[in-house]
């Protein structure tokens, strides 16, 4: 069983672990990763399951997510993690915290809350198209593109799509284990049990995202009694993509404020 992840920076620093989105990559992660590894932290970023080069399931649950992530820094990191999450990785993490809320400093959810988003299950979603789609059937990856653009515009999403697709040996297949997380995006997509938690936590979130309506913000501060929110303008869900600098400025304001935890 092979679970795959990039190791920067001092192993003896302040451990940071970076869980990436639903489909996402550590690669995603790696400039992020260099930096915080720069600054003096000790750096921990995987494939998480069913995704790039780490071991395929059958299934995917929160809760075991959050279990196997936290024995395995369990035995990789010195003293208590900081937890950063996107998307399903925010979800992961905060799942993580809550299992375990005396072992890790503090959690930055990056543009995600723990409620269900039932519209990424409904019929034309990209976990719908997935379903529909077996890369094996084009020859060539500029019409898996072509085929992609017909049920999805989002320029993220269809780069998000053609980054889990690779050529073995002359033919398309999935990179990740997208069918199986297609095929369980009612977890995926679903809320996260929660309980009230001291453990000091950061919201981040775009100002132009649909997963983080400012309506909706105050069921992050209602479980976290140490909550900070941050909104980044001219962003959207892919926030850490779309202004880079900014986000990477307002972790490291945050982790100096909380340099003594």
């Amino acid at each position: 069983m092979r679970f795959f992840y990039r190791e920067l920076g001092n192993p003896e620093a302040r451990t940071i672990f970076i869980a990436h989105g639903w489909l996402g990559l550590s690669e995603h992660w790696l400039k992020f990763g260099e930096y915080l590894a720069d600054s003096g932290f000790h750096v921990i970023i995987p494939d998480l399951p069913n995704h790039g080069r780490s071991f395929h399931t059958d299934m995917f649950s929160y809760d075991s997510m959050a279990r196997f992530l936290h024995d395995f820094l369990s035995n990789h990191s010195f003293g208590k993690p900081i937890l950063i999450g996107h998307s399903m990785g925010g979800k992961i993490i905060m799942k993580m915290a809550d299992f375990y809320p005396q072992e890790y400093q503090c959690v930055i959810v990056v543009d995600i809350l723990p409620k269900s988003y039932p519209e990424l299950c409904q019929r034309g979603s990209i976990a719908d198209v997935i379903k529909q789609t077996k890369p094996e059937l084009f020859r060539y990856r500029k019409d898996l593109l072509e085929h992609f653009r017909q049920f999805v515009s989002d320029k993220g999403w269809l780069a998000l799509l053609m980054q889990n697709v690779e050529n073995e040996h002359n033919v398309l297949k999935w990179r990740s284990n997208a069918p199986v997380l297609a095929e369980y995006m009612n977890e995926v997509a679903g809320s996260v049990e929660l309980h009230k938690s001291s453990v000091p936590a950061l919201l981040i979130r775009g100002d132009r995202s649909e997963f983080t309506p400012m309506e909706d913000l105050d069921l992050f501060t209602s479980f976290y009694e140490r909550s900070e929110i941050v909104t980044i303008t001219n962003a959207s869900h892919w926030v850490f993509v779309d202004r880079p600098a900014v986000f990477m400025k307002e972790i490291a304001n945050y982790l100096e404020r909380y340099s003594d935890l």
